[in-house]
């Protein structure tokens, strides 16, 4: 049944249709929660005689940074102004914090006849915003200059805050990090602070993305296995620690997997916005959570994230550089296959591959190849011999062992000990200080005083076959490189034998006692 609503002396309308609008900052405001809102929203509605057909909640959404057009469900319905006539917020803060978008909204409801009511006014009393009057909208304009002046003193005072906790080692707040999560840690100077301690389940899902990064994988890659792995997203994983709803459309985007990648926060540093490590006056980072990798897998990271920007912005070093370039060689002076042209009968020209080399002499002829058959002959070998076998990355995490520092920090100790009690006063007071010190380093390196080196092999999702298929072209010479493959053009026998009784496909492997001697230096150094 329509709800009918009757003014004073006239006759009897439509009830005013209502969109409730509830917006809860980042900064988490003890004193107004989503529930507090929807109560004063609906009660200020009946007020007015108006029909809730609707709400745009936008949950975690600051009004410093984001304009009503901005947030995701408010903005649909500022786009559909025939869909309803009034807009109730619980106060105007929770609407607007700037002066700019203040006069925006209201322009909004001038020009399509709108109303904007908010719950609680100055004073507590219900507030709604007349735009005929030229008094009124100064009225707005003072309101909303108050609550943009509130918001900056919040963000000012966050600011001073989280500074200060950053400068003692502490969690500051904020989003919480994939892979991480929050504990409470008592730190060296005896006070009781928040850490960012590992998340088992994302630590291994940033870790294996890492492992993929290691491997050669793109951002989209990575994105793409996220995606179709079903990986809770760093949205959802905030969702989990907070208790709150997660978001069933929320999906990895390739900036997130970037950023991600890139963050010097996979070794436990403090980072600006900008990206860099916070460090101290000692040029020693500044530390807020647990590193998930090591110092080697972070720097094999940087090394794969700088071949492949360098692969993207650049073109090829070479004029002659080809799909085969450093895996087609000639059979006699190992020299590369270069591009060349011949003219056939009929007066076209044909690609092929020949080698330029002078080391052949005239009794040697130069072997030639045609470049179509020879491209898909070494593309199809490839997969017939290499495609079944899965890729995996291996993750080194070098071993740790305290156990020396531990017996100098025990020297440092007796001999102060044996000092202490011939000193008097300030002087006594400073050594009882390193005392204290030395001691509270000591009981941390006693707790885990040696850990052997662990080797983490992880096993990608795709077989060297898929990896070959994706790839563009250039993707297939880099991943014939890395595996050290060769394939050998024998000698000039006429251009009609097949293709494949003239190429030689072999994996170049060390040999033996090279590869055992290099295993032996690795683990020596460790």
């Amino acid at each position: 049944m329509t709800q009918l609503t009757r003014r004073s002396g006239g006759s009897p309308q439509k009830a005013l249709r209502v969109v409730g609008a509830i917006r809860l900052s980042r900064y988490h405001d003890a004193t107004t929660s989503p529930e507090v809102q929807e109560e004063m929203i609906t009660l200020a509605a009946n007020r007015i005689g108006g029909a809730l057909i609707g709400w745009a909640k936008d949950i975690d959404v600051s009004a410093l940074k984001t304009s009503p057009w901005e947030r995701e469900e408010l903005s649909h319905w500022l786009n559909h102004p025939d869909e309803w006539d009034v807009l109730i917020w619980q106060r105007m803060d929770r609407a607007v914090r700037s002066m700019a978008d203040m006069a925006n909204l209201g322009r909004f409801a001038k020009q399509h006849g709108k109303r904007l009511v908010f719950a609680s006014g100055p004073g507590g009393d219900m507030l709604e915003l007349d735009f005929g009057s030229a008094m009124s909208e100064l009225i707005m304009l003072i309101l909303a200059f108050a609550a943009q002046l509130e918001g900056q003193t919040i963000v000012e005072r966050n600011q001073g805050a989280a500074a200060r906790l950053q400068s003692l080692g502490r969690w500051a707040g904020g989003p919480v990090p994939y892979g991480f999560r929050p504990e409470r840690k008592t730190f060296p100077d005896g006070n009781e602070g928040w850490w960012l301690g590992e998340h088992k389940e994302t630590a291994d899902i940033r870790r294996a993305a890492i492992a993929r990064a290691i491997a050669g994988k793109s951002f989209n890659e990575i994105t793409e296995w996220l995606n179709n792995s079903g990986a809770v997203t760093p949205t959802n994983h905030r969702a989990r620690l907070a208790g709150r709803d997660e978001d069933p459309g929320s999906k990895w985007m390739p900036t997130t997997v970037r950023s991600m990648l890139m963050s010097a926060l996979n070794r436990g540093h403090l980072v600006t916005r900008e990206g860099t490590t916070v460090r101290q006056a000692d040029g020693s980072p500044v530390l807020q959570g647990v590193a998930l990798i090591s110092d080697d897998t972070w720097r094999e990271l940087q090394d794969a994230l700088k071949v492949r920007a360098v692969e993207a912005l650049q073109a090829p070093r070479r004029r002659d550089a080809h799909e085969l370039l450093g895996v087609l060689v000639c059979h006699h002076c190992g020299g590369n296959m270069h591009t060349a042209y011949r003219t056939e009968h009929d007066g076209t020209r044909a690609a092929i591959f020949r080698c330029n080399s002078v080391h052949h002499g005239r009794e040697i002829p130069k072997p030639a190849v045609t470049r179509a058959t020879a491209v898909a002959w070494v593309h199809e070998e490839f997969v017939r011999r290499l495609g079944f076998m899965r890729r995996t990355q291996v993750v080194r995490t070098p071993g740790v062992d305290h156990r020396p520092e531990i017996e100098e920090l025990r020297a440092n100790l007796e001999e102060l000990g044996a000092r202490l009690p011939k000193m008097r006063g300030a002087a006594a007071d400073v050594v009882e200080g390193q005392m204290n010190g030395i001691a509270t380093r000591l009981e941390e390196l006693q707790a885990a005083p040696f850990e052997p080196p662990r080797v983490q092999t992880v096993e990608l999702d795709t077989t060297w076959g898929d990896a070959f298929s994706d790839a563009t072209s250039e993707e297939r010479r880099q991943i014939m490189l890395g595996l050290n493959i060769r394939v050998e053009v024998g000698p000039p026998t006429g251009w009609r034998r097949p293709v494949g009784e003239r190429l030689t496909f072999a994996i170049d492997r060390p040999h033996p006692e090279d590869d055992a001697l290099d295993d032996v230096v690795y683990q020596e150094s460790l």
